[in-house]
């Protein structure tokens, strides 16, 4: 009797739902607990799981399949430590924080996205992913928004990340308002020069249309990376 409680305290420790987004400040240690709350596809009416306040860091959790929603939403500067999305729903996470913010993300692990992972609104910010990241089944890994009503240079940083089962590219930029994407170390799984794509240019707009891709690019001024930057595995 006293080990079936035990398990049973430990069972309510690890894994709990909620129907409301947390915020959170500060820094959160998680300690490997299972969190959600709905998911409703891609509906994007959904709220996010998680809000963090500027400066606010969390760690070691994950947002458990069928309960992921629109995963995590900053308006400023945060990091996400060791944080694993079972299967995203809408975006794992979204960058609203603006100039000089910086969304970090290490370690951690993505599954089973249909479109995006990681999503950037926020205008002159910076999203960074790095510290052996790993992300498989998904459509990209990083789209900088096309078509937000406030546009402008976006900045996204790629570094020692794992990727498998790309389903478009890696990562999605607007070239016409200045977008940067630097990418070093990235390994993707029996990768050839385009298949998957890596950085990929679009025409992005304020009007709320779809935007126009461009194509992929290779060291430009909005695509810095080159072919020896990537490691197919």
């Amino acid at each position: 009797m006293y080990s079936r409680l035990l398990l049973g305290l430990v069972l309510a420790v690890t894994a709990f739902t909620s129907s409301a987004t947390t915020t959170l400040s500060g820094t959160t240690d998680y300690g490997g607990a299972t969190v959600g709350t709905s998911c409703d596809e891609q509906s994007e009416d959904q709220d996010p799981v998680f809000y963090l306040k500027d400066g606010a860091t969390i760690k070691n959790v994950v947002l458990k399949a069928g309960g992921a929603a629109d995963g995590i939403h900053c308006a400023g500067t945060y990091t996400l430590y060791n944080v694993k999305w079972a299967d995203v729903c809408e975006d794992a996470a979204t960058m609203k924080g603006g100039s000089g913010k910086t969304m970090y993300v290490y370690d951690g692990e993505a599954y089973e996205a249909s479109d995006k992972i990681f999503q950037h609104n926020g205008v002159g910010s910076t999203v960074k992913i790095y510290g052996g990241f790993y992300a498989e089944g998904f459509g990209k890994l990083y789209r900088s928004c096309g078509n937000c009503s406030t546009q402008g240079a976006r900045y996204v940083v790629i570094d020692n990340v794992k990727l498998k089962s790309v389903r478009s590219a890696v990562l999605g930029i607007n070239s016409n308002y200045g977008d940067k994407a630097t990418i070093t170390n990235l390994y993707i799984r029996a990768w050839t020069k385009g298949s998957p794509k890596v950085c990929v240019t679009y025409t992005g707009n304020n009007t709320g249309a779809e935007p126009t891709e461009i194509g992929e690019k290779w060291d430009t001024s909005n695509c810095v990376v080159t072919t020896s930057n990537i490691i197919a595995y």
